[in-house]
């Protein structure tokens, strides 16, 4: 006996099909020696460490990014070098794994609060849909786990299987600890079956439960978080409103406005609304997009079945405890994202806390009751509820062929290539964008780099700007002050973007990294007096190389000028 295969069901599975044959194409066949995930270039600097213990010896930057990396996080880059695997080529292998596993779970996690398939699609599609448009399953780092090991948990919750969703909490716990967190509050709500004010379903085996859930969590959450003390002391809000980097939208570690004002309902790292849509700051009106996305179905939908079910329903059986599920997501999101903006820095950013998981819930929410009011149309009849179909089918393809993959490639693939035949050992600064590329694809060591400047940890980023900042300095090539800065950090080569040479203006990222300045007198022209000097220079398209070993012939006649 056959059985027959649903429609929806099949189109879903297309449709996930196609978003990951659009993201293979871009990671593997576009001039894809060199391409990477955004943030892997920073989570994955220290990995030439793998092979080579020795590798990349005193780097700050190495050191710091590999005590961020998570335990299970570093086995597997591990486990993947053991068996012949670059740890570049798994960071962009993972979506193809991580996506199709996440498209199952939502399909479950839908199914559960759904009878009829449609809306079981539509509650799975919305799901999937904004996950390919924020960053989190294709960045290749931790938080690529987030949206499978969250559908987990909340799966378990809601089919009401205690024991799924405490694994779920556990290795969420020990791969991306700040959703873990608001998870384990969500749980903690539903086992106990909390209603307002402050009513609670208390057992003992329920506070066993729950001891081993928070357990689950917080024990590799502070095993983390102390790994990364030395690195402290950690970043205060006030601080963060005099840090540049932090001070503009498109900066890399955007947290303020360019007044101060701090974006607390919307922004990607520090609001507390999902950022389906990225919007900058609390006057931004895309907010109201990214609002009517999660927290309006959400809150609509638990009244709806409030209203549907009976007010004195709503507090018994198992299908008033699911749905309580969202009003449930939402106080925990609040309350650990209030907690997290009060130590803000301290344990992560308080966006990691609230938007994950409102994410995955109010995104279920807009699919179910877009569907269910579909349903109510169709019951109508005539040719409108077909042209609705069509037209929310339209809207989904285009989502799930436009995935955020945030694949990140270098402008000169040749100056990559050079810098990966240089020996193991070499130091390296300068001033030139693609230097972001250079730890994760070649294990050189880098002096400082705008990809890398992350000011949370104030050891770290006190280090980075200094670095910059020296790099800046060497840009001057034959002065004083720059061959000094070569020997006092014992650079073995400099890179420079050309046009910065030519202007002394510094490339744009830096622009968005650095406070002012941001130039230097220009300095090509001395070039000709490094060579004359016997210093090997390598020209690219975009760059300029100089090995630094004729700079002690250039110390030493600077010194004699100065005497």
């Amino acid at each position: 006996m056959t059985s027959r295969i649903n429609p929806l069901a099949a189109i879903f599975a297309l449709l996930v099909t196609l978003a990951m044959l659009i993201y293979a194409r871009a990671a593997f066949l576009t001039d894809a020696q060199w391409v990477i995930a955004d943030d892997a270039r920073q989570f994955l600097a220290w990995t030439s460490r793998i092979a080579d213990p020795q590798a990349m010896p005193g780097n700050f930057m190495a050191d710091y990014w590999q005590q961020t990396a998570p335990p299970f996080y570093r086995a597997l880059l591990y486990a993947a070098v053991a068996v012949g695997m670059p740890p570049i080529l798994l960071s962009k292998l993972l979506p193809l794994l991580l996506l199709p596993i996440s498209a199952v779970l939502a399909w479950k996690v839908s199914g559960v609060f759904a009878r009829e398939r449609v809306v079981q699609f539509a509650g799975a599609l919305c799901i999937i849909a904004t996950a390919l448009h924020t960053d989190s399953i294709f960045s290749g780092t931790p938080r690529a786990f987030a949206l499978p090991l969250m559908l987990v948990a909340i799966h378990g919750m809601a089919a009401g299987r205690n024991g799924i969703a405490v694994l779920g909490l556990l290795m969420l716990g020990v791969v991306y600890p700040a959703p873990a967190v608001t998870c384990l509050g969500l749980f903690t709500l539903h086992l106990l079956q909390w209603k307002p004010p402050l009513r609670f379903r208390v057992t003992g085996g329920k506070i066993a439960l729950l001891a081993l859930a928070a357990a689950c969590v917080v024990l590799p959450a502070l095993i983390f978080k102390s790994g990364l003390d030395q690195w402290g002391p950690t970043l205060t809000m006030s601080e963060a409103r005099g840090v540049f980097s932090m001070m503009l939208y498109d900066g890399r570690s955007s947290i303020t406005g360019p007044n101060g004002d701090i974006a607390w309902l919307c922004s990607r790292r520090i609001g507390f609304l999902p950022s389906v849509v990225n919007c900058r700051g609390n006057t931004d009106p895309r907010l109201l997009i990214n609002l009517c996305l999660t927290i309006v179905p959400m809150l609509l939908l638990w009244f709806w079945q409030a209203r549907a079910k009976g007010v004195s329903e709503m507090g018994t059986g198992k299908n008033a405890a699911l749905w309580r599920l969202f009003p449930y997501s939402l106080v925990s999101a609040i309350i650990c994202y209030l907690i997290a903006a009060v130590i803000a820095f301290k344990v992560h950013l308080p966006a990691r806390y609230s938007q994950p998981v409102l994410l995955i819930m109010g995104s279920l929410a807009f699919g179910i009751m877009a569907s269910k009011g579909w349903e109510h149309l169709r019951k109508s009849g005539g040719v409108i509820p077909k042209l609705v179909a069509a037209l929310c089918l339209m809207l989904a393809l285009v989502a799930y062929v436009t995935p955020k993959t945030t694949l990140a490639r270098p402008r000169d693939a040749a100056l990559i290539g050079l810098i990966g035949r240089t020996p193991p050992s070499t130091r390296i600064a300068g001033i030139e964008s693609d230097l972001d590329f250079v730890p994760a694809a070649t294990g050189r060591g880098v002096l400082a780099t705008t990809e890398h400047d992350i000011p949370y940890h104030r050891q770290y980023d006190w280090k980075n700007s200094d670095g910059l900042r020296a790099s800046l300095q060497m840009g001057e090539l034959t002065s004083p002050a720059a061959i000094a800065a070569i020997r006092r950090y014992r650079i073995d080569l400099l890179v420079f973007d050309r046009e910065f040479l030519e202007t002394g203006v510094v490339p744009g990222r830096y622009l968005r990294t650095m406070a002012p300045p941001h130039r230097i007198r220009p300095s090509e022209g001395q070039l000709a007096a490094l060579r004359a000097a016997s210093c090997r220079i390598v020209e690219t398209r975009y760059s300029v190389l100089i090995f630094t070993g004729c700079f002690r012939q250039l110390a030493q006649a600077a010194s004699s000028g100065a005497k």
